[in-house]
């Protein structure tokens, strides 16, 4: 019994260990880049050893990557297909169906828009954060691609796809919020309003 009691504390303090380990990369990778951003000075916001980081994440790459699929699901660790809000682009008529997506895309990017940031900036100078960038916005493609036959009710077309895939990255997001100051609103209906044209093109 003391056994089993003494790997689940150790199993619950590893798992507290990844999540003060993942919110301090997370505020650091945000705040002072990719560059700056260390494994020891993670370690130590978060109150850990360099050896339990490096014990949870194999490299600063797998640790931004882990940031990005816990902001992207809301820490819910749970594939985002299956996420309730996600599902709502499968309900009601058109309209609904695009201000579903409107609104997950949104808080999507309220919660990763940032952190996915720092991987775009990885990118310039590193070959290996250059690689794992194609590979998710390929995924992000895919997941445009699933999110608009929820909405349309069929498979969309590849060029409708391409001009959705660019009307929902993150980078026009933060130039149109961050950078010129729209609120969640103002992006919501605009972007339903362009989403709705791309849609209902022959």
């Amino acid at each position: 019994m003391a056994r089993t009691y003494s790997s689940e504390l150790r199993t619950e303090r590893a798992r507290d260990n990844r999540r003060s380990v993942l919110r301090a990369a997370h505020e650091m990778f945000v705040s002072v880049g990719w560059v700056a951003t260390t494994m020891a000075g993670v370690a130590h916001a978060a109150g850990v050893t360099r050896q339990t980081v490096y014990q949870q994440f194999e490299s600063k790459l797998e640790l931004l990557d882990a940031c990005i699929d816990l902001a992207l699901s809301d820490g819910q660790l749970v594939p985002v297909r299956d996420m309730p809000e996600y599902r709502h682009m499968a309900v009601g008529d058109r309209a609904s169906r695009l201000a579903a997506g409107a609104q997950w895309l949104c808080g999507a990017h309220e919660r990763s828009a940032e952190i996915q940031n720092v991987l775009d900036q990885a990118a310039v100078t590193d070959t290996e954060a250059a690689a794992r960038l194609v590979v998710r916005e390929n995924t992000r493609w895919d997941e445009v691609r699933w999110a608009a036959s929820l909405i349309l009710g069929r498979e969309p077309d590849g060029h409708t796809v391409d001009a959705l895939w660019t009307l929902a990255s993150r980078r026009v997001w933060l130039m149109l919020v961050r950078d010129r100051n729209w609120d969640g609103q103002q992006w919501r209906t605009w972007f339903v309003a362009q989403a709705g044209v791309l849609l209902d093109s022959p």
